[in-house]
């Protein structure tokens, strides 16, 4: 079978090469029985935020009451939080109580911050600070255990560059900022100052603080991975034409869902959902198609190659699970629509075991926003965004894992 994925070890997206994996993917896992669905994990209700323009709300609307396009995400540290509003291009980060400690903004777009101290970062100024920076159009952050922040940034057109080879516009750059929120430099493809990324996906760190960065093309996902010092490590390129298969059978139809890394290992994780078309027995023709089942594949970086996969569980009816992320022992997270009220949460091992199903209680009723972050431990972490307010609440989801 064909390895779907090419390893990127020159300056530019045209230096990939495919990798080629002969035979068959060895010791296929099989998944295991877990407990049954039902129970529900509390959830914590750490702080709530109001919706404006201030240094310490979050921005949701548009001028026009509209939703905006920039993603508002959330990641936690160490029970620091640090919250992405895209809309308002700033990053504003919080104790577990809420209280607004770090805030880095676009003047353009915000007011001067009223309780945050701007000037200097002596010891004088205290540990309350605000930065001013000029966002152009803020995505996704990630946070190491430095407490470096890496938020990306859209370039203006006029800096975006074309590449022939991935049909898209390389219009994404990283930035850097210590633990005072200072710019340290900005990250490219190939490391510190490098060519601008395609349209990031998704940025994790891993336990050696190394950071992953997901992008997108038209073709699948691009991988790209960064030491702290912000140096190249490897690349990745998972196309949707070359996935694998789960039999030779070619009434398979896969469909790439999600990429994410390994915190503990060199890996990739894959999700593919298989679709089956169904048949009508009295007419014996095709009429529609059908989830058949999902697996998580995993790559390993060092070989660039498929390891194995797990099977996702199955339920009564069809699950959709997404998958989170990976935290420590590389457990899976994945979350699964139960209801208009809550979400499935499952832990999987990487032999194909079930450890734990929980439900977690997120109301959909106004909701204009939602955004989860698994830390390394095991924390579940989320940004509920309403029409009245913003709620920050997390699961103590790292009690479920085995103990170290």
């Amino acid at each position: 079978m064909a390895d779907p994925t090419r390893r990127a070890s020159g300056l530019s997206p045209a230096l990939f090469f495919l990798l080629l994996l002969s035979g068959l993917f060895p010791g296929f896992l099989l998944s295991g029985c877990g407990e049954p669905p039902g129970a529900v994990l509390e959830r914590e209700e750490r702080f709530r935020l109001g919706l404006g323009f201030l240094e310490d709300e979050l921005g949701l609307f548009a001028g026009d009451d509209s939703l905006p396009r920039q993603p508002n995400s959330v990641v936690m540290r160490d029970g620091l939080v640090f919250v992405g509003n895209g809309s308002a291009n700033k990053i504003m980060g919080f104790t577990s109580y809420g209280d607004l400690v770090r805030l880095i903004y676009q003047p353009r777009d915000n007011p001067r911050p009223v309780t945050l101290a701007e000037a200097g970062f002596s010891e004088a100024s205290g540990t309350r600070r605000a930065v001013p920076f000029s966002f152009e159009n803020l995505g996704r952050i990630a946070v190491d255990s430095r407490r470096f922040l890496y938020a990306e940034d859209r370039l203006p057109r006029t800096r975006a560059v074309w590449d022939d080879d991935l049909g898209v516009y390389l219009n994404r750059q990283i930035f850097r900022f210590d633990n005072n929120g200072q710019i340290v430099d900005y990250l490219g493809q190939e490391g510190t100052g490098g060519t601008p990324f395609p349209f990031v996906h998704s940025m994790n760190v891993t336990r050696r603080d190394e950071l992953a960065v997901i992008t997108r093309t038209r073709e699948g996902f691009i991988a790209f991975f960064y030491s702290p010092e912000g140096d190249f490590l490897t690349a990745l390129e998972i196309d949707r034409d070359r996935l694998p298969l789960p039999s030779e059978d070619d009434g398979y139809i896969p469909v790439l869902n999600e990429v994410v890394a390994g915190v503990d290992e060199p890996r990739l994780y894959v999700k593919i959902s298989y679709y089956r078309a169904q048949k009508d027995p009295a007419a014996g023709k095709d009429h529609g198609i059908a989830l058949d089942h999902a697996r998580v594949y995993w790559i390993d970086l060092v070989e660039g190659r498929y390891e194995g996969f797990v099977e996702l569980p199955r339920g009564n009816g069809e699950e959709h699970f997404e998958l989170v992320g990976a935290a420590r022992g590389e457990h899976l997270f994945l979350l699964s629509r139960e209801s208009s009220s809550r979400i499935q949460l499952v832990i999987m091992n990487d032999q194909g075991r079930v450890l734990r199903r929980r439900s977690l209680e997120v109301s959909e009723e106004d909701m204009t926003v939602r955004s989860f972050h698994l830390c390394y431990d095991g924390v579940l972490t989320a940004l509920l965004g309403y029409h009245d307010e913003a709620r920050v609440v997390w699961w103590r989801s790292d009690r479920l894992l085995p103990q170290l």
